[in-house]
């Protein structure tokens, strides 16, 4: 019994006949072969001409048509409709028995055939299989239309995620006491697993981190989010030394779904006075020191990555930068990235690029570096790619004090 809840679907079917009787019985064979949960609305036309023009105003289903008519033939007919990319499915009636015609009769696009005189279960068994084929190819193109529309909505979520984690970077000109910083931000995906931010503490401080997650997408978006969250001067005392806020970071770091997921971080604090760095780092690539002379790597003291061991053990190394030198820190998808015949970028070329490039200013060595590495990967992402540059403001105050260059450790 038909549920009475779930109304019978619709199955509009044109019945192109040119003898009155015939078509009457075969429109009465039809609507007998009607499925309970299936409505048939037939309806009839004597030539294939006035059914071409009716198609042009109704969509059908399914057309079951006769051969020969006047004006025009049901191949003609069939023929004409198919040119239109109609999608009905197309019964064609003959009298014609022969292989050729058969042939021929497919050939124009019709989707079945029967010759005349046919059996009523014949009749019965095209028309079932036909709706069967229907329905099928409804179902796909609800199924499709419902994954377009669910596809949009995630589309739509996951732009607005984008522009949330972009809100979360600095600002693009961003100067604190004369400190210039740049920063240059390319997520491989719409959502990237790196993130990082530069912020005032107090009058002297500023402080600083560069987050990379590992993975790419909405896991590691959001738990970069997270983390970026944590180390906020909101809810983090970043008067607290680097190695300290490392350690708190690492116990805030949440992998609920057990997938292995790590990150490397760099967390410092620079004094705008006395331009004394302090870095600590868990498994990130080491910053570069960039002055007129030279590009050094400054090795900061690393522990491992966060989110491997809670009780990951960090030190912190303290540096000085003189008036004009610059401090890049950057996520290995700046240099790990490929070139189809050449390979890795690689580390070493990536401090070569700065050696060439240590007299531009701020930013136009961001954009010589870029462009150097979009080059490498040919402009197709193939890792979140982060840079933040710092540059010592070149003339100081004079109740500046900056010490000769150093490099100690602090537990």
């Amino acid at each position: 019994m038909q549920n009475a809840s779930a109304p019978a679907k619709r199955l509009s079917i044109l019945l192109v006949e040119d003898t009155f009787s015939e078509r009457y019985y075969i429109a009465s064979l039809i609507k007998s072969f009607q499925p309970e949960d299936v409505e048939f609305v037939i309806t009839q036309c004597e030539d294939g001409l006035t059914a071409l023009d009716t198609c042009k105003l109704h969509k059908f289903d399914l057309i079951v048509s006769d051969w020969r008519m006047p004006k025009m033939s049901g191949v003609e007919f069939c023929k004409r409709l198919k040119e239109t990319n109609n999608p009905a499915f197309f019964i064609l009636l003959t009298g014609n028995d022969k292989t050729q015609d058969m042939v021929f009769a497919m050939e124009t696009g019709a989707d079945d055939y029967i010759t005349k005189p046919f059996l009523a279960s014949v009749l019965k068994v095209k028309i079932l299989a036909a709706v069967r084929l229907i329905q099928a190819k409804q179902s796909i193109l609800d199924s499709n239309k419902k994954l377009e529309t669910l596809l949009s909505h995630k589309q739509t979520e996951l732009q607005q995620a984008a522009a949330l984690q972009q809100s979360l970077l600095p600002k693009e000109d961003l100067s604190f006491d004369n400190w210039d910083i740049k920063h240059y931000f390319e997520p491989a995906a719409e959502l990237a697993g790196d993130i990082f931010q530069c912020f005032k503490i107090t009058d002297d401080w500023i402080g600083f981190y560069v987050i990379d997650v590992s993975g790419h997408g909405a896991r590691s978006a959001m738990l970069s989010f997270t983390l970026a969250q944590g180390l906020s001067p909101q809810r983090m005392d970043w008067q607290l030394p680097p190695e300290v806020l490392m350690s708190r970071l690492n116990n805030l770091f949440d992998d609920p779904a057990n997938l292995g997921q790590f990150a490397t971080v760099i967390i410092g604090k620079i004094n705008t006075r006395t331009h004394q760095v302090q870095m600590c780092n868990a498994g990130h690539p080491m910053p570069l020191l960039i002055s007129s002379l030279d590009v050094q790597t400054l090795e900061v003291p690393s522990g491992l990555p966060i989110g491997i061991d809670k009780h990951s053990h960090y030190e912190s190394g303290e540096y000085q930068l003189y008036p004009g030198e610059q401090l890049l820190l950057f996520s290995d998808g700046v240099y790990e990235v490929n070139h189809p015949q050449h390979g890795m970028f690689g580390l070493e070329r990536f401090k070569q690029r700065c050696q060439e490039a240590k007299a531009m200013p701020a930013n136009k060595l961001l954009e010589h570096l870029t462009y150097v590495l979009n080059l490498w990967n040919q402009n197709e992402p193939q890792d979140d790619m982060s840079l933040l540059l710092f540059t010592a403001p070149m003339h100081e105050n004079e109740d500046s004090q900056i010490e000769p260059l150093m490099s100690t450790v602090s537990k």
